[in-house]
């Protein structure tokens, strides 16, 4: 769990999570503009250093996490069965399809995919030339979904990481799970 305590003390969670704000505006003629409100560009940057790992695939994506934690439950736990096959579904909802859903084209900008977007094509991985190149033109339109899509879903999917995070810490005080002892 120590990623999620290096997450809940990134400068960004205390100064800059909830601080977006964007505004869609419509002149007499009715063409579209908007205004975004945003954190510090290096403290976002950070932020995202870290929050990558809850959504790559490997053992500390939460996907896998929850997953894992859901399969060793004791028998006697189905309270904390329950809480982690809701927090599963919470995830699945709000990270691959997401509260707002915006469309541009052919190009569904869920949350995942505009995360995806962002990590690969302009924060981490900016060789990928193709995610590049579609964050690029999805930037230029009147209204950036896929920024909006990006900074809208963060607070949400930061809280579900955080909250899994603190009842799997609890869980393990507990000895509420029962591990493979190969681990």
């Amino acid at each position: 769990m120590s990623c999620t305590e290096e997450l809940k003390t990134r400068p960004f969670i205390l100064n800059g999570l909830d601080t977006f704000q964007f505004q869609i505006k419509f002149d007499e003629a009715g063409q579209p503009s908007c205004e975004l409100r945003e954190a510090d560009e290096e403290l976002f940057r950070s932020f995202l250093m870290t929050f990558r790992k809850f959504i790559m695939k490997g053992d500390a994506d939460i996907d896998w996490v929850l997953n894992f934690c859901r399969k060793h439950v004791k028998p006697d736990q189905k309270n904390l069965k329950e809480t982690l096959e809701e927090i599963k579904e919470i995830w699945k909802y709000q990270y691959r399809k997401g509260t707002v859903q915006m469309r541009v084209g052919n190009v569904n900008l869920s949350p995942e995919y505009a995360l995806d977007l962002f990590i690969n094509g302009q924060y981490f991985h900016s060789n990928d030339n193709q995610k590049s190149e579609q964050l690029r033109k999805l930037s230029e339109q009147s209204i950036p979904c896929a920024r909006i899509q990006l900074l809208w879903s963060l607070p949400g999917l930061t809280k579900i990481i955080l909250a899994t995070g603190s009842i799997v810490s609890k869980a393990l005080k507990e000895n509420a799970f029962n591990f493979p002892s190969q681990l």
